[in-house]
């Protein structure tokens, strides 16, 4: 079905490319027939005419303006050329306005229908669509940071027909296909993207992961140096991922199970950690640069509780140092781990 899809599509540009050609080709063979028998019959009766008197005739003539400094005089200049230079001239300019129109149409078109081909940078790639109440609740959360709030986002899905109004008044853009191959992913835009979020297939959660894991292979294939981020229905796939050297893997399964018991023994923790995960009120966790100056955990301490901002740990590599004394060496490329009402930004 794609592939004839984008047959048809390669029939209509080849189509839309003739219609240019067309008026291009007419347009100038118009304009040239009105400029040389402008000068033809009319230079005898005005001796000091130019070219460019004449080009300027023919312009305004055929475009309809019409000022009127300069008109045909003799009868044949009238027939000849003045007539048949305002009919076609206004046929020429009803036939642009209609292909131009036509372009319009057939791009918007395909923008809303996935078919278009993403020109963007440093933008954020999101594979699969759940519903509109989620998208929206994710976009609002990407704005909402410094970090992503400039950023474009593409959404790629195979069973969405055209995407939804509400999304593409955020500014969201869609490609229809599925992620997993290739030139839906170059049709996304992959090779200048930033970030690769890879949802959950809740029309299929069965083989959630199996599809997801397609995804990211193609993905660290080709373009390792994307940022991926996928959501994981097993517990025991996260390890498949990490194989595939995807950057994150958030399973949502233990998530929820650490989160059901903790709930139990401390009430209340569900709504600290929403708050402490959402952009839109209080303060976040945040993961920045340590400064590169500061050499201990008392002084990088220090330096986050000047900006009222509390220092909770280190990432260092693939792990978390939440216990630190205050004498505990700062080491090359470790991270600080932050609660801050915004990203702090040095």
């Amino acid at each position: 079905m794609m592939h004839l899809m984008f047959n048809l599509l390669n029939q209509v540009n080849r189509a839309r490319a003739y219609r240019w050609f067309a008026a291009v080709f007419f347009f100038t063979a118009i304009f040239a027939y009105s400029i040389t028998g402008f000068m033809y019959f009319e230079v005898q009766g005005k001796p000091d005419l130019t070219w460019v008197d004449a080009m300027w005739w023919s312009f305004v003539t055929m475009t309809t303006v019409g000022y009127g400094d300069y008109y045909p005089e003799s009868t044949l200049g009238r027939m000849l050329v003045g007539l048949p230079t305002m009919i076609l001239g206004v046929s020429m300019l009803g036939y642009v306005l209609s292909v131009l129109a036509t372009g319009i149409m057939e791009s918007k078109m395909k923008e809303l229908r996935g078919l278009a081909t993403m020109k963007f940078t440093d933008h954020i790639i999101i594979c699969h669509f759940i519903s509109v109440d989620s998208m929206l609740d994710l976009l609002h959360e990407l704005s909402r940071d410094v970090a992503t709030q400039d950023r474009r986002v593409v959404l790629i899905d195979e069973r969405l027909e055209e995407i939804p109004v509400e999304l593409r008044d955020k500014k969201m853009s869609f490609v229809r296909g599925d992620p997993s191959r290739l030139p839906i992913l170059e049709q996304a835009g992959l090779y200048t993207c930033t970030y690769v979020l890879i949802q959950v297939d809740e029309k299929d959660l069965d083989h959630s992961d199996s599809k997801n894991l397609t995804v990211a292979l193609t993905i660290e294939r080709v373009c390792p140096g994307v940022h991926t981020i996928v959501q994981c229905v097993n517990p025991e796939n996260a390890v498949f991922f990490e194989r595939a050297n995807v950057d994150s893997v958030v399973c949502l399964s233990s998530l929820s199970s650490q989160l059901m018991v903790q709930e139990l023994q401390d009430p209340g923790i569900n709504t600290v950690l929403r708050d402490l995960t959402s952009n839109i009120a209080g303060k976040q966790f945040y993961i920045v640069d340590a400064p590169s100056e500061i050499q201990r955990w008392n002084d990088l301490r220090q330096h986050f509780e000047d900006q009222n901002i509390l220092l909770i740990g280190l990432r260092r590599g693939q792990e978390n140092v939440l216990t630190n004394s205050a004498d505990d060496a700062i080491e090359s490329g470790d991270l600080a781990i932050v609660i801050a009402a915004n990203r702090p930004t040095d």
